[in-house]
């Protein structure tokens, strides 16, 4: 497995896969998708490959000085369940181990999973 930074040479492979799923579509279509892969490029993100298999990415929102909020993660079907997802976020761990990480998510199973807690909660204020 192989947890690389993103770069533009990724982009297909990001937003096909979350193309492939329904509950991403606020980020992959046509309205969206252009602005989303600038955000690809200006966030912290990073891509998992096994092979030459795209298995899934993260990306993150820095506050130099405090935090980085985990605002995506998503692993392709195909590679659930081989500890992709772990893995990226140990990635962010290793790479600002001076930062706290905070994880923006309603899969809550998935993190109690994993071990976290939850600390709070996320409220919409404008659309």
């Amino acid at each position: 497995m192989h947890i690389l930074r993103y770069q533009r040479v990724h982009e297909d492979a990001v937003i096909t896969a979350i193309k492939s799923d329904p509950d991403w579509d606020m980020f992959s279509n046509e309205q969206s998708s252009d602005n989303y892969k600038k955000s690809l490029l200006n966030s912290i993100t990073y891509v998992c490959y096994q092979d030459d298999m795209f298995c899934g990415y993260l990306r993150a929102l820095l506050d130099d000085c405090f935090a980085i909020y985990i605002s995506e993660l998503f692993v392709v079907p195909e590679c659930r369940d081989r500890a992709v997802g772990r893995s990226l976020l140990a990635k962010v761990n290793m790479d600002y181990p001076h930062l706290s990480v905070y994880i923006l998510s309603d899969e809550d199973a998935y993190y109690r999973k994993l071990g976290y807690e939850i600390i709070g909660s996320v409220f919409k204020i404008h659309e």
